[in-house]
């Protein structure tokens, strides 16, 4: 069985802002909305990766 971790990075003016790791697509998806209400001009991007490509 393969672990799957999950990533929202921030965008502001094309830039990475912030990557953040989650273990639920859940999680992830939830600190976007909140970050959404937040800043509005900020680009999210949500996107599954297994494990051995974050961790060596």
């Amino acid at each position: 069985m393969q672990t799957i971790l999950w990533t929202c990075e921030q965008y502001l003016a094309g830039q990475l802002k912030e990557k953040s790791v989650f273990d639920s697509e859940e999680q992830a998806r939830e600190f976007a909305r909140k970050l959404n209400g937040v800043s509005p001009d900020i680009m999210l991007r949500i996107e599954a990766m297994p494990i051995q490509n974050v961790w060596n």
